[in-house]
């Protein structure tokens, strides 16, 4: 699991567009619903 800086890193190395931005972030909400659904 990479954290936080790791993205900002990854992100900073890309320079992706601001769709691409919001995918990774649609990603991350998705992974810690599923995540929090599956421990409650």
């Amino acid at each position: 699991m990479l954290t936080r800086d790791q993205l900002i890193k990854e992100y900073d190395a890309r320079r992706g567009t601001l769709p691409a931005m919001l995918g990774v972030y649609g990603i991350l909400v998705a992974v810690l619903g599923l995540t929090a659904s599956a421990i409650v």
